[in-house]
């Protein structure tokens, strides 16, 4: 599974204290997140440009169980996010920015109405889980070739041609998703309760350059099961 996401910012210190002050994330053995089943962040000092509209690296995706409690809680604590809409058949979500500008999408796990009553603890971190690193890729022959290499598998494939671009996800763990289809809309709840982070490929349709550089992105390691111990996969040979 993925253990952790290396990231490039200006103040790793500032960084580090919103994510967990203002996002409930916690020290866990690779760094800062929700759980150990989940990739973790480590954030690097050094001079880093925000993700860029048509690089490689896009962003973090946090999935939780209510997304309007959440987006009270970022409003009062002066965090600037996106009024929470449901997005095509994809799902209930709205986006911010950390610090040094880097997107975070919050997506919640079931659909608008589903929401449960949240018992005390923080309002985001009750539930949340960081579910997908998202990289934009244009060759998508050449990117599945790469997933597979690393022995990941796809787990669901979502479409939206309006927007030029379709999501392709995998994962390193071998579960079939409870409905046939890898486009089956019906999947996406259960996609977004997955208790481990997934790898979101955009793959942008057309013939165009390929991403710009990997921006803040430095590293993605996943844990090694024969070592025990994690490996940084060859991210160069995605940027396609």
């Amino acid at each position: 599974m993925f253990s952790q996401i290396s990231l490039a910012v200006p103040d790793s210190a500032a960084v580090g204290r919103f994510y967990c002050d203002i996002l409930g994330m916690t020290d866990q053995p690779d760094g800062l997140g929700y759980g150990e089943q989940q990739a973790h962040l480590k954030f690097v000092q050094g001079p880093a440009q925000p993700p860029s509209s048509d690089g490689f690296y896009w962003k973090i995706g946090i999935t939780l169980p209510n997304l309007d409690v959440a987006a009270t809680h970022l409003r009062q604590s002066a965090v600037s996010i996106s009024q929470p809409r449901q997005f095509e058949d994809i799902g209930y979500m709205a986006h911010c920015v950390d610090p040094a500008g880097a997107t975070i999408e919050l997506l919640q796990q079931g659909p608008k109405g589903s929401e449960p009553d949240l018992e005390a603890g923080h309002p985001i971190a009750n539930g949340a889980i960081l579910a997908h690193v998202t990289l934009r890729v244009r060759d998508l022959a050449a990117a599945q070739n790469w997933c597979a290499e690393q022995g990941l598998h796809l787990i669901s494939v979502q479409p939206l041609d309006a927007y030029g671009f379709t999501l392709y996800f995998y994962a390193y763990n071998q579960e079939t998703p409870p409905h046939g289809s890898l486009t089956a809309v019906a999947n996406r709840p259960w996609l977004w309760r997955r208790p481990y982070t997934l790898l979101e490929l955009q793959h942008l349709h057309g013939a165009g350059s390929r991403p710009g550089a990997s921006g803040p992105l430095l590293a993605l390691e996943a844990r090694d099961a024969q070592s025990a111990g994690s490996i940084s996969l060859p991210l160069a040979g995605l940027n396609v």
